[in-house]
């Protein structure tokens, strides 16, 4: 039988929650995840400075979690104002998941504002990338060319680390004395042989 401290135990048990938001659909979970795990490694971090990590790690896992929801909370009640305007618009609600064809097609037909049809969009993601005819069906059926556009763009690619060369070396002036560096000794003299004659 494994047997865990206290304190592992409940830090085990707090990671294995937040993880499970990060599954969720909905933004308030997982910015609850997120600032949860942003505020225990930086919590501990500032509780390391004053000895206490355990300490630090869990009111800063408190208070991440409770920021990340609340910034959450605020995207995912603009998702439910938008999917509220579409169902009023539409005289039904529209159903969860990605946007398809059909689905930009009645949205259209009932007069849903461009923006929100966009939002909704971006939102939710497209079913499929629209082909030739889906494009002909689109523009045949009177829908906003900024809204055909919005199902063209392909889904926001997670950003990646640039590689970045590095920066330049600066080089300080020379010491008063030189660089320092390898002195080789002085040549030695020249030496040779040779004969003469002298005449009187």
């Amino acid at each position: 039988m494994l047997c865990l401290g206290r304190p592992r135990l409940f830090i085990a048990a707090c990671a294995a929650l937040l993880t499970a938001g990060c599954a969720s659909p909905y933004y308030t979970d997982r910015g609850a995840a997120f600032g949860g795990l942003t505020g225990a490694g930086v919590g501990a971090l500032v509780g390391e400075a004053v000895r206490h990590p355990v300490a630090g790690a869990l009111v800063g896992a408190g208070v991440g979690a409770v920021s990340g929801a609340a910034v959450g909370n605020g995207l995912d009640q603009i998702e439910a104002r938008n999917r509220a305007a579409i169902a009023a618009t539409m005289g039904r609600p529209m159903p969860p998941g990605a946007v398809g064809v059909n689905d930009v097609i009645a949205m259209s037909q009932a007069g849903v504002n461009e923006e929100v049809t966009i939002n909704h969009i971006r939102y939710n993601g497209v079913q499929a990338p629209p082909q030739t005819g889906d494009l002909i069906t689109l523009q045949r059926a009177n829908v906003s060319p900024r809204v055909i556009a919005a199902l063209q763009q392909p889904p926001a690619q997670p950003m990646a680390g640039v590689a970045m060369p590095p920066p330049p070396m600066m080089m300080g002036p020379p010491p008063p004395w030189g660089y320092p560096g390898y002195y080789y000794p002085p040549p030695p003299p020249p030496f040779g042989y040779g004969y003469g004659m002298a005449f009187r």
